[in-house]
Parts: structure tokens; sequence; C-alpha cells
């Protein structure tokens, strides 16, 4: 875990929804199950990354270290559980194997990367109105979300220029392209629908032969049928009523507290509402505003399924930001003994008796509760006072004041109608019931559904879906958030069953069968339709002329036809498009086999001109563009190469 430890120590613990946006393109997650109890605990391999054993214990424990750092940053289980996997992928594979090709890291490259983090992040901040004085802490804390993954970043970095530096665009290649952009074609063109070939027999042997020929073109990577059951976890009226009660009871306290704000607040804490931080006035709902303006308190109101309320607590215009030197003491006696003497001596921390260390610092008001922001909120550029700096007493002597703005401290109730306890323990006792009464076949499942009254429905998951060579992973089919289902579903046995917790729908779902053809089943209809269409095709080719007197045949003209269109004249067939877009000469008869017709046609003008000239102008941008693809991809390539399994549906975490 040496990435991750140098991360730790030069760089600190980092708190975003960032992270998991980085990685999810690289790696399959499974939401951790939570075992308690006096059981046996068995370290289990949960994934094999290029031979490389990651167990269950070492995984957990990063899972915690993770979990408890994102603990406010919003991000599920299943995306945490990302964050982790990924960093094995790295460790044991990706970073071994850039370090085999020499593109390690260094510390030079770290320090740049965040240099340059730095000042696009602090110019997109200003582009967006940030206050001047607020820049600089926010690029901070932008960077501790990003330190996290810096290195894996600035190495795919690397690997991603070293492979677009392979890329070359030859002569040809540049020369087609501009043939594609500048030139258009007007000509002339007859229609032949193939039933002018008449009707012609397909064998089952033909399709047969076919589909052992072309099944490569259509792989499956197998696929498992699942069989499942929903159960919505839905609130109650008595639970919608319940909650309702519960939020005007504290609207109750709120208005008996007559304004005593340590009362709102215990009062609003009590059901997990806040009162946190001061606010921006001009960042509230208007809504809000108005109702705090004419009777102190907004709501409670019912709003998106959730009971909401806002008591005013604080309403001031101060600066937005104080810069200002600090200095922290043993104890509060001592603090108060240097407020006296800064003031009579004028402010001047050298001028001490006795020597102390002074730092600087900043605060936003954005950033403090009323008690931390009080002795801020009226100060000015001099003012010296005791405060409590990083749980310390201290002595602070403001140096700089921010703009002046309105904010606003209020207590927010957000009470979500959802399922109580009580509902929720009765759909869970529904599901253990059904789930015993499921058995362990197809039969036995749908038997129990029925006799429960609840429908079967079906889907499955593909290789295309979960694929664990490519460290991949989707959706179970029709499923969403379903990844942690795909992993279970292919390391499933028929008749197995599990449950999953997705969202507020409890899924019971079984595995009634298993498909491991690595290609798609033979489609015998559509077979035989292509295989008629090229017998028909064969037929007519040799009288596919402009004077063709075949029956049902249609002539059209079209004019300024590009290879970057659709159709023909209305006519929507990719390869008559192709077609006439790479024709050279004019006054040529040329056959196609669309998809639906038979076509000749014949190209009368070509419009435009490629200047030889200009070729090689043309190389820079077509490689440029080229070297941007190969960027994007030039990363992720290399985890085709890993041989990673993953078994985290199945062991114990």
């Amino acid at each position: 875990m040496a990435t991750l430890n140098t991360l730790r120590t030069k760089y600190g613990i980092v708190l975003s929804i960032v992270i998991a946006i980085v990685l999810l393109a690289f790696i399959l997650g499974d939401q951790l199950s939570y075992r308690g109890g006096n059981q046996e605990i068995v370290d289990d391999t949960v994934m094999i990354v290029d031979g490389n054993e990651v167990k269950a214990s070492e995984y957990a424990n990063l899972y915690a270290y993770l979990s408890d750092a994102l603990r406010n940053s919003g991000i599920s289980q299943d995306q945490i559980a990302n964050i982790v996997a990924s960093t094995f992928i790295y460790d044991k594979f990706t970073a071994p194997a850039l370090a085999a090709a020499g593109l390690e890291v260094t510390p030079a490259e770290i320090d740049a990367y965040a240099k340059s983090f730095g000042e696009m992040t602090a110019l997109q901040l200003q582009q967006y109105g940030w206050p001047a004085d607020q820049i600089e802490p926010m690029v901070r804390y932008q960077w501790e979300l990003e330190s996290l993954t810096a290195v894996q970043t600035i190495a795919q970095q690397k690997l991603s220029s070293i492979v677009a530096a392979s890329n070359y665009v030859n002569r040809l290649q540049i020369e087609k392209k501009m043939r594609e952009e500048n030139l258009t074609f007007d000509g002339r063109y007859v229609m032949v629908p193939y039933s002018a070939a008449g009707e012609v027999e397909v064998s089952e042997a033909e399709i047969d032969a076919y589909y052992e020929a072309n099944r490569t073109e259509n792989p499956q990577f197998g696929a498992r049928t699942l069989s499942y059951v929903t159960f919505e976890v839905e609130a109650t009226e008595e639970d919608k009523a319940a909650v309702e009660a519960l939020v005007m009871g504290v609207d109750k306290e709120v208005a008996a507290a007559g304004g005593d704000i340590d009362a709102i607040k215990r009062a609003v804490r009590a059901i997990g509402g806040k009162a946190d931080t001061y606010k921006l006035h001009s960042s509230l709902d208007a809504k809000v505003t108005d109702a705090l303006k004419s009777k102190k308190q907004y709501g409670p109101v019912l709003e998106n399924n959730a009971w909401k309320a806002s008591y005013l607590l604080s309403d001031v215009t101060a600066p937005a930001s104080y810069e200002f030197e600090v200095a922290v003491c043993n104890n509060v006696m001592e603090a108060n003994a240097l407020v006296e003497e800064l003031k009579a001596n004028g402010g001047d921390f050298s001028k001490l008796a006795t020597a102390v260390d002074v730092d600087t610092d900043s605060r936003a008001i954005t950033a403090m509760g009323n008690t931390e922001a009080m002795p801020f909120i009226n100060s000015k550029v001099g003012d010296i006072f005791t405060y409590t700096y990083n749980h310390k007493p201290a002595v602070v002597k403001i140096t700089k004041l921010g703009d002046k703005d309105r904010f606003v401290l209020t207590a927010d109730v957000e009470k979500s109608i959802a399922a109580s306890e009580d509902t929720r323990n009765r759909i869970a006792t529904n599901v253990d019931n059904f789930t015993k009464a499921a058995g362990e076949s197809a039969e036995s499942f749908n038997e129990a559904a029925n006799a429960a009254g609840y429908q079967v429905l079906a889907t499955t998951a593909n290789r295309n879906d979960y694929n664990p060579n490519y460290g991949m992973g989707r959706n179970v089919r029709g499923i969403a958030n379903s990844r942690n289902m795909a992993v279970w579903a292919y390391n499933a046995a028929v008749g197995e069953s599990k449950t999953f917790h997705i969202g507020d729908v409890i899924y019971v779902a079984m595995v009634t069968a298993i498909d491991n053809n690595e290609y798609a089943p033979k489609n015998s209809s559509l077979i035989e339709r292509t295989i008629k269409r090229d017998k028909q095709y064969d037929i007519l080719r040799s009288q596919l002329t402009m004077d063709t007197t075949l029956e049902g045949a249609q002539n059209g003209t079209f004019s300024g036809v590009k290879f970057a269109d659709n159709n023909v004249d209305g006519k929507y067939e990719a390869a008559l498009v192709g077609a006439i877009a790479n024709s050279r000469e004019t006054g040529v008869a040329t056959v196609v086999k669309g998809q639906t017709n038979a076509f000749v046609f014949v190209v009368d003008a070509i419009n435009g001109e490629i200047d030889a000239e200009a070729i090689e102008a043309e190389r820079t941008p077509l490689m440029t563009q080229r070297e941007n693809v190969m960027r994007q991809v030039g990363a992720s390539a290399l985890l085709y190469k890993a041989n990673i399994e993953d078994m985290r549906g199945e062991a114990q975490l």
C-alpha cells in the first residue's frame, strides 16, 4: 500500500466524491456486508490482482479507513468499495507495470502536479466569481480532495502520453480524411428490391454453417438468468403521521424556547436537524428568506417527501473573512493576561515580555457557528481577543477583513418520510419467510411467490455486464446500481438465492439458469434473412445496370452526398453512402449490396478538391486529434492485461 501511505504522510486524508468519479471507469464495486457477533473470523481472499491475493482483513482495514475519511462526503458504500478495490488494483498491478516501463512517479512530479492543479482551480474559482479572499483556502481544500489519487493520475497521464506519442498518421490517411470532409457527389441511382430475384431456399445446414463461420463476431461471455421478487420499503400512513408529529413537536419546543438559541439548537438537533454555520443570505431560497423576514421561521412544510423547517437564530452584516495573527496559550488565565499586555503595547507580539510563537491564519464566517463567530463579527483590524483555537486557548489579533455581506444562522429541520423500524422489521420478516420458502429451484421459487402473492420477474447478468478479467462491472439488466448482484450471479450456482438491498427496494434473487456459451446463441430467422439476401443479390448482380428492367426497379438522383451523411435521397443505406463517397471517377456504374435493396449508381460530378500542398498542413491537427483519443484510452488499456478476479460477493467482509 505504498502509494496510499505516501499520500497519507505527505498530503493527509481527503473527503471527496471526485475520487469515486475518477476511479469508476476502472473497477467493479460490491457493497460490503457487516458480520457482527461472536463468530470465527475467516480471512478470505476477496480479490486476486495479477496473481496477488487481497485478503478480507486488509480490504476491510482500508475500507474502514476510507469510510471514516469520507463519512461527510455523501459517497455510498458501493462507491467506497470502488475506491478500495482500485487502490489494490493500482498497487498490485498498475504501479509495478508502470515502474517496469520506467514510469515511476517522482516527488517533484507530484509537486508540479499540485502547483498546476492549484493554478487551474484558482482560475476556475475566479471565473465563477468566488470571493478573492476565499480562493486560497478553497484551493487548499480542493487539493486535499485530489491528492489521494494524484500518484495514480500522474502515472496514467505518463502512460497515456507515451501511447499517444506512438501514433502516426500517413499521407493516405490524411488524404482520406480530406476527401471525406471536402468532397460532395452528384449522380443517379437505380434501386432494385431483392424480391426481383424471386424466392430462394435456405437450408438448415446453411444456417448452421453461417453461424459457425460468424459466431465470433457476437461474443456473449456467458450469461446467468435470474428470477427475482421485490419488496418495496415504503412508509405506511402510520409512519407518515409519526414523522409529522415529531416535526410538529419540535416546532412547539422552538416556540416555547422564546428565542433561546441554545434551546432551539437542542430541539432541532434532537431529531437530526442542523444548526451549524452561517450562510450567505443570498444563497437561501426566496421562499425561505420571505418567511424568515416576516415571522423568523420557515415551515414546517412537507416538500419532496420530507418535512422541512428553518428557524432564524442570527442575522448579521459582517466581513466574509478574517485574517489574523494567533498565539496559543497554556491556559485561559495566560490568554487573558496576554490580551491585556498586547493591548498595552499596541498589539505588537514581538514586544511581549515573554516570547511566544505566533502563526497567521484565516477564518470564513461561513465556516463558523454562532459562538465561534461572535468575537469576529463586530471586530475591526487591530482588535485583540481570546479565542479557542484548535481546542486550545489562544490570543487573536485581526490583521485583515474581507468584504462585508449579509449572513444568517438558521436551525434547519429536514426529516424525510421513511419506513419506521417496525415497518422495516415487518418487511424483513416477509423477506425472511419468502427466502425460506423459496427453496433451491426455479419451481419452488415460483411456488413460494405465487403462494404469497408476489410477482416473479426475470432478468439476466451477462459477461458484457460483468467481466472480472477486465476489472469492469455494470449492472444486472433492468436493475440500476446492481453491480453487487452481477458479482454474486457469476459466483453462484443454479438454485442459489440471495437478498440485496438497493435503494428502497429489497430484491430476493435466484439463479435459475446458467449459459456458459462464449457466443450469442444462433438466431436462425436472422441468419436465414441474411443468407436469403446474399443469394438474391448474387442473382441480381449481373443484371444491375442503369438501364435495368428488373421488376420493381426505381430510378432516382442524388446531389451533395458526403461521407458523413446517413442517407441518399431519403434511402437510409450506409453501404450506398459509403460507396458513393469513396468514388474517384465519374461515369462509372457501381453496384452495391444494401441492407434492404440492391443498388447501382453513377457519379456524374465530384465537387470540391484536395489541395496536395495542404496535406502536410493537415497532418498536425489529425495527429493531435488521434493523440487525444489515444490519451483517453491509453491508461485504461493497461488494465486489459491484468487478470482480476473479484470474489467480494462471496467472501466474508
